[in-house]
């Protein structure tokens, strides 16, 4: 229950003062009635001068004291050491039962909420950070209720620290176990989802587009607010405004040096009266060339706790789909084709989960994956994968097609089996119990022609958030997504 490491504080004076005044206070009372007896035995001793009568009445006074306090002292010296051991060791008790209800409580508000500290720098996840003092800086690696204190602590600088998070515990500084870089969770609810895919596969275009709609359209709509994580998270944002306004994408660089994360993350508080505790989103992105060669610079173990994956594949990637429309697809729109094919990036995943989750072969991965097929809006692909398509097939079969997103999930992967890539949608299957297929357009048009003009870009997105948080699930509502449907089968029963 206690973090056994010696803490820059003092102990409660139950757990290490109390003691030793009780030990004390009981060698104080039993030596005061040894010293009676001896007093008394010396006493008897000097009588050897005295006249005889005298010695005889005294002889006699103080063998009686003598028996008295060998019989009676020690009787009543152990009476009051029974009471005094018992008084303080009651109160002791109380201590003990306090700290650990509170201990208690203060640990399942936090499992209960789903709290956690995600580094956005090592990715280390932890139940609560490392948290400073403000006085003086020294750290305190677990300030829960315990020895060194039940409500507060207090620091060997005097300063009084909060140790539940009720108290003011979250407003303290902090910072991460794992790397020691300074965190802002603020012991939050984190929603946690990498994007992920090769190079130019069109994940920083997805985030820009996502956050953008979601923070803009989405926030004020349903009565919520954000906070930027920190500075940093800020500057990103006002990156993510620009690229929006005039339709670019900034390739998403890959770090030389060594002691920079390689997953760089949008982390923003989500508020809203019904969030308590808060939300904090964040929304992961690595350069595509590290993610497919296993090069980051840190263990990504962001996929061993995340509550969703978005993977970003570009159909132009698939040679059949280049080779069908490249004679009609502008210069633009072919110099930003990913060259990554996608079944290698599917087992290069695969085997950065093994190594972070440690999942064998045959288990399977509870965490929710969208599988976002992008730039709908080039060439044709509308027409197969988009709003119009969905709606013609759900018109054209209603028996069996009766949702729209279970529909969209049909043609992407109805679109996918036709240009081979069965093995690829086998592969999703077999690792995650729960999987959807989506299609969008994150820019909306040729990069570089305009301001974004996204669609699709918050459905995969708010499906994640439904499946990891019920309560955001109630606030952001506008799609009502079924159980995922067993589309294998429904794909066989059709002829494809």
């Amino acid at each position: 229950m206690n973090n056994t490491k010696i803490q820059p504080a003092k102990k409660s004076y139950f757990f290490s003062k109390g003691y030793v005044d009780l030990l004390n206070t009981i060698k104080g009372a039993w030596k005061r009635n040894w010293d009676s007896i001896v007093g008394y035995k010396d006493r008897l001793a000097d009588l050897s001068g005295e006249h005889i009568v005298k010695k005889i009445l005294l002889g006699f006074v103080y063998i009686l004291a003598l028996i008295s306090v060998i019989v009676c002292g020690t009787i009543i010296t152990a009476v009051l050491t029974f009471a005094h051991v018992v008084v303080l060791m009651t109160f002791m008790a109380v201590i003990y039962l306090g700290f650990t209800i509170f201990w208690c409580i203060d640990r399942l508000y936090l499992k209960k909420n789903e709290i956690f500290t995600a580094c956005n720098v090592c990715k280390r996840k932890s139940l609560i950070p490392i948290y400073i003092c403000p006085n003086c800086g020294e750290k305190h690696t677990m300030l829960t209720p315990g020895v060194y204190g039940i409500l507060h602590r207090t620091c060997n600088c005097g300063t009084k620290l909060p140790t539940v998070f009720f108290n003011g515990r979250r407003s303290l500084p902090a910072i991460c176990p794992g790397c020691s870089t300074t965190v802002f969770d603020r012991e939050s609810r984190p929603i946690c989802v990498p994007v992920i895919g090769g190079r130019s596969v069109g994940k920083t275009a997805y985030i820009t587009a996502f956050s953008k709609t979601f923070i803009e359209e989405v926030v004020p709509s349903k009565g919520m607010s954000i906070e930027f994580y920190n500075p940093e998270k800020e500057k990103i944002y006002r990156e993510i405004e620009n690229d929006y306004m005039l339709g670019e994408t900034r390739m998403t660089q890959r770090s030389t040096d060594l002691d920079t994360a390689s997953s760089i993350s949008f982390s923003f508080f989500v508020k809203h009266p019904s969030f308590k505790p808060e939300r904090l989103i964040h929304v992961y992105d690595i350069a595509g060339e590290v993610f497919t060669s296993n090069n980051e610079n840190e263990m990504q173990r962001q996929y061993e706790y995340c509550h969703g994956l978005i993977l970003m594949f570009d159909p132009f990637s698939v040679r059949t789909i280049a080779e069908k429309y490249k004679s009609v697809m502008s210069k633009e729109d072919i110099a930003g084709i990913g060259e990554a094919d996608i079944t290698y990036i599917l087992d290069s995943f695969f085997n950065k989960l093994r190594m972070v989750t440690k999942l064998t072969e045959k288990q399977m991965l509870n965490t929710p994956i969208a599988v976002v097929i992008g730039k709908v809006d080039t060439v044709d692909l509308g027409e197969q994968l988009g709003d119009a398509a969905v709606k013609k097939q759900m018109a054209a079969d209603p028996e069996n097609f009766t949702d729209y997103y279970d529909t969209m999930d049909y043609l992407c992967r109805k679109f996918l089996i036709d240009n081979e890539l069965l093995r690829f949608i086998t592969h999703i299957d077999n690792k995650f119990k729960n999987s959807r297929y989506f299609s969008c357009s994150a820019i909306g048009h040729t990069k570089g022609a305009g301001k974004y003009e996204p669609v699709g870009v918050l459905a995969p997105m708010q499906w994640i958030f439904q499946c990891a948080d019920k309560k955001m699930g109630e606030v952001w509502n506008d799609i009502t997504f079924s159980n995922t449907p067993a589309y294998t089968d429904k794909l066989s029963q059709i002829g494809v």
